[in-house]
């Protein structure tokens, strides 16, 4: 037989919004440390006749590693639009119910075999219409948050400079924008400091981004404003997420 051995597959893509994220936290299995983790399922809109003419929708699931992972789920809010750039994996996933594996009589925990994408390139695009929407009505946005060089616009950056600070909370449900899911399992353990512990899992712990794609870097704490909305431990809330 000829040819190649091996199969290349990617998928490079635009346009695809934020349907809801999950986020698990930096831990150790077994002595081995393993990168926090955020996993993104993505509206894609496929052009057809389907809904009048409007097309269909599809759901996929993206994941992003290390650093990365805290940044977006703090930053990727529910209808986000943003391009990639990832590779294939395919892996056998746990079942869960009301985020509980679930278990088989015997106790085998109960897994499914899984695809997902891990995003080697990610630029963040515009914001949900209805996600601002919420936040203008709710008072969690100023009004006049994108007119340049309004003090509203100002406060709005010290806001989004107080998001991106929330550090991860383990008794919070949230992080972020993302729902928290526990690691759990025979060897887990916490995250080992580095020099500790055994090589870190095979996956990138950070993700080339483009700089120009407004994704905030984590930075210090800023004065909250005063009119600022409460940021509750280890999440925000925020209308219709």
């Amino acid at each position: 037989m000829s040819g190649s051995a091996r199969t290349l597959v990617r998928l490079d893509g635009s346009g695809f919004r934020v349907a809801s994220t999950n986020f698990t936290p930096e831990h150790s299995k077994n002595g081995k440390n393993i990168s926090a983790k955020l996993e993104i399922n993505a509206y894609m809109n496929i052009a057809s006749s389907a809904n009048g003419g409007q097309g269909r929708s599809e759901v996929l699931k993206f994941t992003v590693w290390g650093k990365l992972a805290h940044t977006c789920a703090k930053s990727m809010s529910r209808g986000k639009e943003f391009h990639l750039e990832s590779r294939p994996r395919v892996s056998d996933k746990r079942v869960f119910h009301n985020r509980q594996p679930v278990q088989l009589a015997d106790g085998t925990v109960l897994t499914t075999k899984a695809v997902s994408f891990t995003i080697e390139k990610l630029i963040f695009g515009s914001e949900s219409e209805k996600f601002i929407a919420d936040e203008l009505q709710a008072g969690v946005r100023p009004t006049n948050w994108n007119v340049a060089g309004h003090p509203e616009n100002l406060q709005w950056k010290e806001i989004l400079k107080a998001r991106q600070a929330v550090q991860f909370d383990p008794a919070s449900p949230t992080y972020g924008y993302a729902n928290v899911i526990l690691p759990q399992g025979p060897g887990i353990g916490a995250f080992i400091p580095q020099g500790n512990a055994n090589a870190t899992a095979g996956v990138p712990a950070s993700v080339a981004v483009n700089p120009a794609a407004n994704v905030v870097a984590p930075a210090t704490a800023p004065a909250t404003p005063a009119t600022a909305p409460a940021v509750a431990p280890g999440g925000f809330v925020v209308p219709g997420v």
